[in-house]
């Protein structure tokens, strides 16, 4: 025995993975570990092709338009959302003339002893934005209820940072050390679907997801958690009980988002075959995003000044109301004293008309924006996209489309924050 070619192994280490021959043929003994070594790559292929035909999905299907069944934790994950449930909180926007009308439901989630908590910044700012001024109560697993103030927020990655008024120390959830890798079983703990404090078990399909969408965070983790309304700024974490990520939205569309992460073989169904997933800021504990909105960091978006509801896009085309002949979002409740409220713009209302025959029939009177600066703004999205591209204190021209009149308004972008404050 003249030679031995050992792959990855030290002198005299045992006879793991040795290849021996009697003859003095380095060549020979070179080819034998080459021809091993893409048999192993071979079957190492062949294994996840095989993995992802195989493997099965029933939860994965659904009706389009509603979030798949929730998938219940196990194993590590059950424990890690034991663990981590205490330090969970429901938050509720209350209206302070009536603390008994509850205008909204979200989720955080302690990060400190202190009471310092994290969420969904849509979460706080919706809070804000209607007719009833708001405060934000968070709701403990024991029923302890406590206000909260902002420290600090990013309105572009849909991050904001509160102040919990307790007494006492509270548990708290520590953020991970590196992000999840793709595979990885994570789960989100919400407040969606009437249920406290519940678990959403799935795992991380792609890292680095761009929405291309204004109105959704970029760079964010992509989820198979069944994830909903109510769940917005709950907390997303991994087998070690470690905060990886904090919901911030859901799409039905999740293969028209674009990705800067590697999707395995094994992956690939559950990533782009599907109509629904769930997406969460990502976070660790050397986040510049985390830092700085701990610290009291304010990085605010730039706005008209109106509210606008769900389905409030006009389009001539499918509406039973005539609103003009360009389509656009109707605003729906202007600020008072904000950028549209100052160049004149209206809340949505409705008039009567009383036809020669007595009868009494109600129509909408709106205020559509079909373009900001010249860019046609059909959807509420395709406005959020122009005016996120601009700056607080830039002035723009809308294009306002009121019934059969069009006509032309200047006004100055405010920041989300001030402008709807107070009202």
């Amino acid at each position: 025995m003249e030679q031995s070619v050992d792959q990855g192994s030290a002198p005299d280490s045992g006879p793991a993975l040795v290849l021996q021959h009697d003859q003095p043929n380095a060549a020979t003994g070179l080819r034998r570990v080459r021809a091993f070594t893409w048999l192993l790559l071979a079957l190492l292929a062949l294994t996840a092709v095989l993995g992802s035909q195989l493997r099965p999905e029933p939860r994965l299907t659904h009706v389009a338009g509603t979030p798949p069944a929730i998938e219940a934790p196990t194993g590590a994950l059950l424990t890690a959302y034991e663990n981590t449930r205490d330090a969970t909180v429901r938050l509720e926007a209350r209206c302070i003339a009536n603390p008994r009308a509850v205008l909204g439901v979200g989720t955080g989630f302690f990060v400190t002893e202190g009471g310092i908590l994290l969420t969904a910044n849509h979460v706080v700012s919706a809070a804000s934005e209607g007719s009833c001024r708001a405060k934000l109560v968070a709701i403990t697993t024991d029923r302890f209820e406590f206000d909260v103030h902002l420290i600090g927020f990013d309105a572009y990655m849909d991050l904001a940072a509160l102040q919990a008024d307790v007494t006492t120390l509270v548990p708290y959830i520590p953020l991970a050390t590196r992000l999840p890798s793709p595979g990885t079983g994570v789960v989100a703990i919400g407040n969606s679907r009437n249920d406290f404090m519940g678990a959403r078990s799935g795992r991380v399909t792609r890292l680095g997801v761009r929405a291309g969408r204004a109105d959704f965070a970029d760079d964010t983790i992509e989820l198979t958690n069944s994830l909903a309304p109510g769940d917005s700024g709950g907390p997303v974490v991994n087998a070690r009980g470690e905060a990886v990520g904090v919901v911030s939205y859901i799409s039905f569309n999740p293969s028209a988002m674009s990705s800067q992460g590697f999707v395995p073989p094994f992956l690939q169904g559950l990533a782009i075959n599907r109509d629904f997933a769930g997406y969460a800021i990502p976070l660790t504990r050397t986040s510049e995003l985390v830092e700085g909105v701990l610290a009291g960091g304010k990085r605010d978006v730039p706005v008209i000044g109106f509210s606008w509801a769900q389905g409030l896009d006009y389009d001539p085309r499918t509406s039973p109301h005539y609103l003009g002949s360009r389509p656009g979002p109707i605003v729906s409740e202007v600020a008072p004293g904000g950028p549209a409220a100052k160049a004149g713009l209206r809340s949505l209302s409705q008039e009567s008309v009383v036809a020669a025959d007595g009868t009494v029939s109600v129509t909408p009177v709106a205020d559509v924006i079909v373009a900001v600066d010249g860019t046609p703004t059909p959807t509420f999205a395709d406005l959020l996209a122009v005016v996120r591209g601009k700056s607080i204190g830039d002035v723009v021209t809308l294009t306002v489309q009121r019934g059969n009149a069009t006509f032309r308004v200047e006004l100055t972008l405010g920041a989300r924050t001030s402008v709807f404050a107070g009202n």
